[in-house]
C-alpha cells in the first residue's frame, strides 16, 4: 500500500447546540512511518468492521443536484491521471460541507477528519475516516500513574473508503464502503450523508452471494465435506431465526458466530470475504427465503437407497417430477458412473 496524500483537520464541537469550530491544516502531513502505520491500522480495521457498500446517491431526474462531496471529489480529481489536482483544498472544501452536516444534526461530538489517499493493487482508494480521542493510563518517568489522550485506533467510529477506479470507470455499483457507528445510528446519518451514499440492497442477490461466500468460507479453511454441510446449515439456521424473530441479519455477528462455533485457525475471513471482492455484501443483509434455501440439502433414504444432493442443484443438474414422481439426475458423478458400468458389463 503507497500512501499518495494524507492530511488531518479537525473539526471541534463540545455541545449539540453550539457551530462547530474547523482547524485546518495549510499542507498535507508528510508521509513518514506514523502515517504509514496509522494508514496500515485503518486499513486492517476496514477489513474487520462490519461495513456497509453502496454508490453516490443519484436523483430520480437528471436535473436533481449531485451529492456536494461528489461535486468537490469532480472538481479535484483527475480521473485520467488518477491524482489529486489540490489535495489539500480538496480536504478543506470537504471538511467544510462535513461541518455544516454535523451542524444540522444533533450530534454533539466533532473528531479529527482524515483523508487518505493510496493506492492498493493498482487500484486507488481515498479513505475520509472521523477519529477521536480517549483517555487512558501510563506510566510516568517517576513510575506514577498519569493519564494521557490517545487516538482510538481500536474501532471505526464513522468511515468511508472510495474505490476511485471503480468509482472513475464505471466498474462497480458499490465502490463505496463506509461505516457508521451501531449505536446511535439516527445520531449518526449525517456522515453518510455527508459522503452522499446510497446504500445498494438488493434482496436476492445479495442472499445468494451470502450463499457463495458461505462456500468460500469453507473452502478456504479447507472444511471437509461434513463440516462443509455443517457450516451451512448453521447460517441457515441463524437467518432464519433472526428472520422469525424480526431481527437484523448482521455479518460480523455471524463471522463472530461462526469463529465460536467452528474454531477456525484464522479468525474474522467470513467477514472479509463478505466485504471484498467480488461480493462487497453490506453489514445489514437483506434477506431472501427461497435464495438462501440453497444452504440446504435435499436428502432421503430406504433400506437399499440412499440420496443426498445440494438444494441448488434443483433445474440445474437435478429435476424432479411431481405428476410422476420421478427424480432425474444429470451430471452422475464419475465414481458412481464407473461402480454403475462395471455393474452392467458382469449381467
Amino acid at each position: 500500500m503507497k500512501i499518495n496524500n494524507i492530511i488531518f483537520h479537525e473539526v471541534r464541537k463540545n455541545k449539540p447546540q453550539t457551530e462547530a469550530i474547523i482547524f485546518d491544516r495549510k499542507t498535507e502531513n508528510v508521509v513518514d512511518e506514523h502515517a504509514k502505520e496509522l494508514s496500515h491500522q485503518l486499513s486492517e480495521l476496514f477489513k474487520k468492521t462490519g461495513l456497509y457498500t453502496g454508490q453516490f446517491s443519484e436523483g430520480d431526474n437528471e436535473t436533481d443536484p449531485k451529492p456536494h462531496f461528489l461535486t468537490v471529489l469532480e472538481r479535484f480529481y483527475d480521473t485520467k491521471h488518477q491524482v489529486f489536482t489540490n489535495f489539500v483544498e480538496f480536504s478543506v472544501a470537504a471538511t467544510k460541507y462535513f461541518k455544516k452536516n454535523l451542524d444540522d444534526s444533533h450530534s454533539g461530538k466533532g473528531g479529527y477528519l482524515l483523508f487518505n489517499h493510496y493506492t492498493h493493487n493498482d487500484s486507488h482508494f481515498l479513505s475520509v475516516v472521523l477519529l477521536r480521542k480517549i483517555s487512558g493510563l501510563s506510566i510516568s518517568e517517576k513510575l506514577t500513574l498519569a493519564e494521557i489522550e490517545r487516538l482510538d485506533l481500536d474501532r471505526l467510529h464513522m468511515a468511508a473508503r472510495i474505490n476511485l477506479k471503480n468509482w472513475s470507470q464505471g466498474q462497480s455499483e458499490k465502490y463505496i464502503s463506509f461505516r457508521i457507528g451501531r449505536l446511535a445510528r439516527e445520531l449518526t446519518d449525517y456522515f453518510s450523508n455527508f459522503i452522499g451514499c446510497e446504500e445498494a440492497t438488493k434482496s436476492k442477490i445479495d442472499t445468494l452471494n451470502l450463499v457463495e461466500v458461505t462456500k468460500v468460507y469453507c473452502e478456504k479453511h479447507s472444511f471437509d465435506e461434513v463440516k462443509t454441510q455443517n457450516v451451512k446449515e448453521f447460517v441457515y439456521e441463524r437467518c432464519v431465526d433472526w428472520l422469525s424473530e424480526d431481527q437484523p441479519i448482521l455479518i460480523d455477528t455471524l463471522s463472530e458466530l461462526l469463529d465460536g462455533v467452528f474454531k477456525p485457525e484464522e479468525s474474522d475471513l467470513f467477514l472479509e470475504i463478505a466485504q471484498e471482492e467480488p461480493f462487497f455484501l453490506n453489514n445489514s443483509l437483506p434477506i431472501e427465503k427461497t435464495a438462501l434455501r440453497s444452504l440446504t440439502r435435499y436428502s432421503g433414504k430406504t433400506k437399499k437407497m440412499s440420496i443426498s444432493f445440494d438444494s441448488d442443484l434443483i433445474n440445474k443438474t437435478v429435476f424432479f417430477n411431481e405428476k410422476t414422481g420421478q427424480l432425474t439426475i444429470k451430471d452422475v458423478p464419475e465414481g458412481l458412473k464407473e461402480q454403475l458400468s462395471s455393474g452392467a458389463d458382469n449381467k
